[in-house]
C-alpha cells in the first residue's frame, strides 16, 4: 500500500480517535473520556508500529535479503500483538477502564480502515479496468 494512503489512515485514526474520546467523554464522563483517549491512543501506536515493522519486513524480502533476517520483523510484529493484548488486559483487568469506552477507542483503527477505504474507492488497486486487462490477455490456445 502506498505510504499516502498510509498516512491518510494514520490521520483518520487520530481524527476518529479524538472524536471517540470526545463522544465517549459526553456519554460516560471522564472515565469513559478516559477510557476511550487510552483505547485510540493504543490503536494509533499499533497501526504506527504495524506500518513501520511491516514496511521494513516487505522491503528486506523485496531487496532479495535472506527469510530469516526478514523473520526477525515478522518475530517484532508478533511480539507487538503480544504486547498489544497485555497491555488491553493490564487497562480493563488492573487499571479498571470501563469496557466499553476502552472498546470504542480501540474501533477507531477498524473504522478508519473502512471510511478511508471507501474514500479512496478504488485508488490503491494495481489492476487496470477490466477493458485494458482483456485486451492484454493473451487468447488460449485454439487449436
Amino acid at each position: 500500500m502506498p505510504a499516502d494512503q498510509l498516512s491518510l489512515i494514520q490521520r483518520t485514526n487520530v481524527v476518529l480517535g479524538v472524536a471517540a474520546t470526545a463522544g465517549a467523554g459526553l456519554l460516560w464522563g471522564g472515565r469513559g473520556m478516559l477510557a476511550a483517549g487510552v483505547g485510540a491512543a493504543l490503536t494509533v501506536a499499533n497501526f504506527w508500529a504495524i506500518q513501520r515493522l511491516g514496511a521494513r519486513a516487505v522491503a528486506k524480502v523485496a531487496s532479495g535479503e535472506s527469510v530469516p533476517r526478514a523473520l526477525a520483523l515478522v518475530a517484532a510484529l508478533i511480539g507487538k500483538m503480544t504486547l498489544l493484548f497485555a497491555l488491553v488486559w493490564l487497562f480493563i483487568r488492573r487499571v479498571g477502564l470501563p469496557v466499553l469506552p476502552f472498546t470504542l477507542g480501540l474501533s477507531v483503527f477498524l473504522l478508519s480502515i473502512l471510511i478511508t477505504g471507501l474514500f479512496l474507492g478504488g485508488a490503491g488497486s494495481k489492476l487496470p479496468p477490466t477493458a485494458e486487462r482483456e485486451s492484454t490477455i493473451a487468447p488460449a490456445d485454439q487449436g
